[in-house]
């Protein structure tokens, strides 16, 4: 059902009784149905009094310009305890005015529910694994998960490869970024980015750079450049004498290769770890959660540098209420 609202109506009905409200006039300092741009066949909140307040009634109404009328379709509350809603006995009875009342349109609580949840905490975790518990009277949470870096290939004939970045993961089997390949040494193709699942948003990590081969028949002697993860961040590759830069941390992005020297090799950039994002309605009480670590780079091989560790994972959780 979807609810209409009114600015500053309010107005005396014609009768008092159970009857539906027929309009007569506007309360002073109020609009009438017609001023207040009241449409035909909405739905509407109403909240009717007596002047003393010891007969009250609030329910939902659905207006007829013809009349007008707003009928008094149900009775949520009212001064006998007899309306339908929580707290009440259910039975819907509408109140038998002795006097006319004044009727007000108004909203209720339970009319906010299609509305932007304006009330936001936030949870991030940036290591470790766990439980977390969601907060009382939270109504819905927005999970964002990103895999780990892997690490950067390390340069010279015979380097190492870097590590392939450990997964983040949120939930049993229900939200995971996982963590992005490791940059390969000594003339290896490019790093792949890690992928995501289960979230309404899944992106694979971006790829690491590639290296390049010995032999005399490459003048490079820079490392492959890390994958940049979602926020930002990536290792950048190593000149010669310098190792691969380390993505930073809960970036997810990948460490940049090991530098080597002119003619010799290189090694290949670490890709950045998925993400994953998802918006849950009615959460659960708690979920698990693991924070993907951070991993290292390639071992340096003859005439080149190491890799650059991967940068760590991040889980982030929006709550509204």
């Amino acid at each position: 059902m979807t609810i209409s609202f009114l600015d500053v109506c309010r107005f005396i009905p014609t009768a008092a009784g159970t009857t539906d409200w027929t309009y007569s006039s506007a309360v002073t300092g109020y609009q009438s149905p017609n001023f207040a741009n009241a449409q035909n066949g909405a739905t509407y909140r109403y909240r009717a009094e007596s002047a003393d307040l010891t007969q009250w009634e609030v329910g939902t109404t659905t207006y007829n310009s013809t009349g007008p009328v707003f009928a008094r379709t149900t009775v949520l509350y009212n001064s006998s305890g007899t309306g339908t809603a929580t707290g009440q006995s259910g039975a819907g009875t509408k109140i038998n005015f002795a006097t006319v009342p004044q009727v007000a349109l108004v909203f209720t609580a339970e009319d906010l529910s299609g509305f932007a949840l304006h009330t936001r905490t936030r949870t991030v975790y940036t290591s470790g694994s766990g439980t977390y518990t969601v907060p009382t009277g939270c109504a819905a949470i927005n999970v964002r998960l990103v895999g780990g870096g892997g690490g950067g290939g390390g340069g010279g004939t015979g380097a190492g490869s870097g590590y392939t970045g450990n997964a983040t993961t949120f939930g049993t089997s229900f939200l995971t970024a996982s963590g992005g390949g490791g940059g390969g040494g000594s003339g290896s193709g490019g790093s792949t980015g890690g992928t995501a699942s289960g979230g309404d948003i899944n992106l694979t990590g971006s790829d690491g750079q590639q290296s390049y081969g010995a032999g005399g028949a490459s003048s490079v002697v820079q490392g492959g450049m890390g994958g940049a993860g979602p926020f930002g961040g990536s290792g950048y590759g190593g000149w010669p004498g310098s190792n691969g830069a380390a993505a930073p941390a809960n970036s997810g992005g990948g460490g940049g290769g090991g530098g080597g020297s002119l003619g010799g090799s290189v090694g290949a950039g670490g890709a950045a770890g998925g993400y994953c994002e998802k918006l849950i309605y009615s959460p659960a009480a708690s979920y698990s959660y693991a924070v993907g670590a951070a991993t290292s780079g390639g071992s340096p091989g003859t005439g080149g540098q190491a890799g650059g560790n991967g940068g760590s994972g991040l889980v982030i959780i929006d709550e509204y209420y």
